[in-house]
């Protein structure tokens, strides 16, 4: 599914912020990325989602080399995957409903599909009493729920989550972890990048530990693993 093959990236600035990193994350694999500030967590996502090219190695993600892709290929390449971010990056003039079927229509859905994909999404995300609200009348998780619904709307293998649980209390970051792993055991891909350490210990997953633009560890995260927090 993901393949980095001794990838560095150096910025025009001359800092390099991922030193020779080579990783294969599996079809169905569940992986916590973790890592402090400035440890190469940012780049590692802009490589993933073609954002930036490296500056030596290579990416394959899927059927994808990432660095070969044409102008064409790239919407192709990020249909196969669904993005949630850290600031939620709904649409405040839309409502709910709106906001989970606009990544539907952008590809050209039928609307007839459109509106069973999205009944069947607000239920597995337990928002069905919130289709006509607006992103200012939800709370955080809330929220950052319609984002995984809509990053889920066109069916992708591959979620890439970014610091999803960074605006919300604690109890609902587990729901919403929890919420990934059900969506991992029925087949999706799973990366969760995060800084949050203590909620990654509570499972026991694999976990890419970056640290000065370094794989540091690859693995299980033990209490006495020595990371630097933010």
């Amino acid at each position: 599914m993901i393949a980095f093959r001794d990838v560095t990236k150096e910025y025009p600035n001359k800092t390099v912020a991922l030193r020779r990193v080579s990783l294969h994350i599996a079809p169905r694999e569940f992986v916590f990325v973790v890592g402090a500030s400035g440890a190469g967590k940012s780049t590692f996502l802009k490589l993933l989602l073609h954002e930036e090219i490296p500056s030596s190695g290579s990416i394959r993600v899927g059927r994808f080399e990432l660095n070969n892709l044409t102008p064409r290929q790239i919407p192709l390449f990020r249909r196969q995957m669904g993005v949630v971010f850290q600031d939620f990056r709904l649409i405040a003039t839309m409502d709910v409903y709106d906001n989970i079927a606009f990544a539907m229509r952008v590809v050209g859905a039928k609307e007839k599909d459109i509106r069973q994909r999205v009944d069947f999404l607000l239920n597995l995300v337990g928002l069905r009493q919130k289709t006509h609200s607006h992103p200012n009348e939800l709370s955080g998780g809330e929220q950052q729920r319609v984002a995984i619904a809509r990053a889920l709307a066109n069916s992708p293998d591959l979620i890439i989550a970014d610091e999803p649980t960074g605006n919300i209390d604690p109890r609902m970051s587990q729901e919403l972890v929890e919420l990934f792993m059900r969506l991992n055991e029925s087949g999706t891909t799973v990366v969760m990048v995060t800084h949050a350490h203590d909620l990654v210990r509570h499972y026991n997953k694999r976990v890419i530990i970056l640290e000065n633009g370094l794989v540091a560890a690859d693995g299980g995260l033990k209490p006495s693993a020595q990371i630097r927090r933010q």
